[in-house]
């Protein structure tokens, strides 16, 4: 159903599979998923990293996430192929477009590049890359996620 490349693309990645960077990569995931989201957000919020009309942003946003997961009802891919194998630890939403993690990391790194001397601009690319070796997103919800989260933020510019 999906496009060879992707797979091809899922299961090279995989093809570097290993303990260690097993752990690596879901350690990276795990700051964005939504429990875990959360604390990290209330937690820069009461360090004065992110304000208030952000943390609002942020929340609201996860509807959009939700509703659109919901339209598209796309399988994750090691539903998908039998080949490409589940590494992800935590429980997750069964849809896989956009990429939720990819979409909260875009928007959090941000704010953060906005409101601190530092620039987290990668962090979304490397969350992207971790949730693609954990065998949970397709490329093409990375790359979702990405345009989601520039569409949030283009939508929430006077917040933010």
């Amino acid at each position: 159903m999906y496009d060879n490349f992707e797979i091809s693309l899922s299961k090279n990645i995989q093809k570097l599979a290993s303990k260690p960077l097993t752990q690596i990569m879901s350690l990276i995931s795990s700051l964005f998923h939504i429990k875990i989201f959360a604390v990290v957000i209330v937690v820069l919020y009461f360090t004065e990293y992110i304000k208030s009309s952000q943390v609002v942003v942020i929340f609201y946003s996860q509807f959009i996430i939700g509703i659109i997961k919901h339209i598209f009802k796309r399988d994750r891919p090691y539903v998908e192929n039998s080949l490409i194998k589940l590494f992800e630890p935590m429980s997750f939403d069964e849809y896989s477009f956009p990429s939720g993690h990819v979409f909260n990391s875009y928007i959090l790194s941000h704010i953060l590049n906005k409101n601190t001397k530092y620039d987290f601009s990668i962090v979304p690319y490397i969350v992207g890359l971790s949730r693609m070796y954990l065998g949970v997103h397709f490329l093409t919800d990375i790359i979702g996620g990405l345009i989601l989260g520039r569409l949030v933020l283009n939508f929430y510019n006077c917040k933010i």
